[in-house]
């Protein structure tokens, strides 16, 4: 920008996508700074074995035509765009998945003290420098936090930082802050890659299909099952 900001939103609209085009790979691809393994995350015992279980049971919210929140929109195939609106002091990330989006408030506001919980949280933003950092709070506990699904409660307090490396790549780094299910605060974090292409039609409705994801790709074949919104 003229004021030396850095863009984070390319131009002509191009969507953000993570290292792996499936999004899995994303949070343990390219090697990220001081990131913990599975063992050093602070588990409460509780969040310890709905993660081990669900490591196994891959039928997260998001196929059921839920919104996906914290790090989850930012690992899906379907890419993710930012949107910065400096005149209306708001900057707004659009989810190529659902076609959802989610507000950052860029004007100095504080969060609300009472807020009814939701699959985005209410999030403020501000600039350190060349890294764009977002606190939010108020989410709800209906989504996975990221593809593997990693547990986490209304008392989730997240904090990101967005640091555009260079044209095509960016750092994204996120401090979980949740007493309910972990025992200390922790960090992680991967990187990102812009990509060509726009956002296509994405439908999601009722009784709609999911295949087994845990079947060995050998049989060759898929089983359907219907699954309840």
């Amino acid at each position: 920008m003229p004021n030396g900001r850095p863009i984070l939103a390319i131009p002509e609209g191009t969507p953000i996508t993570a290292g792996d085009p499936q999004g899995r790979a994303a949070l343990s691809g390219p090697p990220f700074p001081g990131k913990l393994t599975e063992s050093q995350v602070p588990f409460q015992p509780w969040a310890r074995e709905i993660y081990a279980y669900r490591e196994t049971n891959l039928y997260e919210p998001y196929i059921r035509c839920k919104p996906s929140g914290v790090a989850r929109p930012f690992v899906n195939p379907f890419g993710i765009e930012f949107v910065d609106m400096p005149e209306l002091q708001t900057m707004y990330t659009f989810d190529g998945n659902l076609h959802t989006y989610r507000t950052i408030y860029m004007d100095g506001r504080q969060h609300p003290k009472d807020l009814v919980p939701s699959y985005y949280g209410h999030s403020i933003g501000h600039w350190e420098g060349e890294t764009l950092v977002v606190d939010t709070i108020g989410f709800n506990e209906r989504f996975w936090m990221d593809r593997e699904g990693m547990p986490h409660t209304d008392k989730l307090h997240l904090t990101e930082r967005f640091t555009r490396t260079d044209f095509n790549s960016m750092k994204f780094e996120m401090t979980i802050d949740d007493p309910g299910a972990y025992t200390a605060p922790w960090k992680t974090g991967f990187f990102l890659r812009w990509t060509p292409g726009e956002f296509y039609e994405f439908i999601c409705q009722e009784n709609n299909q999911v295949v087994d994801v845990t079947g060995p790709p050998e049989q060759g074949t898929q089983r359907g099952l219907s699954i309840v919104p």
